[in-house]
């Protein structure tokens, strides 16, 4: 039973679960844009945990859904994330020049798949935020490794920060039009 009392039926998306993925996401691109002035090591180690984090949020949320496509293709960018993260912890001495390297993939990687994801989805509740999210980080993807290396500067924990902020935001903003529309349904 959901929250009105009525049966969830099993293809419909654990609304909760999706929003407390969202919240969390937001909450750890907060922690990313408050630290961008620490030491180049220390953020390169932080945002691989960050990554890390994120990509357990991200498998999470992927069990929200009950089709098995949109399961896996957010099973598959909580992969990606989770070995950017790796990376970034277990490499910490090669610097902000390979952490913006791995970002620049990461978003252009991760921008493509949500792009994918919201044309997929293409009539269901959501699915214009997931293609804008992915728009937004192929666009940060390209502008950074446009300006690349001398973007290692900046770009870290702001960009990471931003993403993860958007992408809570737009997982919110599917959990709670799922809400109305279950309700009035």
């Amino acid at each position: 039973m959901n929250e009105t009392g009525s049966v969830q039926s099993p293809d419909q998306p654990s609304w909760g679960l999706l929003t407390f993925a969202g919240i969390l996401m937001i909450i750890l691109g907060a922690v990313a844009i408050l630290i961008p002035a620490i030491a180049s090591w220390f953020i390169t180690v932080f945002i691989g945990w960050i990554l890390i984090i994120g990509s357990l949020f991200i498998f999470g949320s992927a069990f929200g859904f009950r089709e098995i496509g949109r399961i896996l293709l957010r099973i598959l960018v909580a992969v990606i994330t989770l070995i950017a993260g790796l990376y970034l912890v277990i490499n910490p001495g090669d610097g902000t020049e390979t952490l913006t390297l791995i970002l620049v993939i990461y978003f252009i990687v991760a921008g493509l798949f949500r792009i994918g994801a919201g044309i997929s989805e293409r009539g269901n509740d959501g699915a214009g935020w997931l293609v804008v999210n992915g728009v937004l980080s192929l666009l940060i993807g390209l502008l950074v490794g446009i300006d690349f290396p001398s973007s290692a500067d900046w770009a870290i924990g702001l960009l990471v920060g931003i993403d993860l902020i958007f992408s809570g935001w737009v997982v919110i903003m599917i959990a709670s039009a799922g809400k109305r529309e279950a309700r009035a349904a």
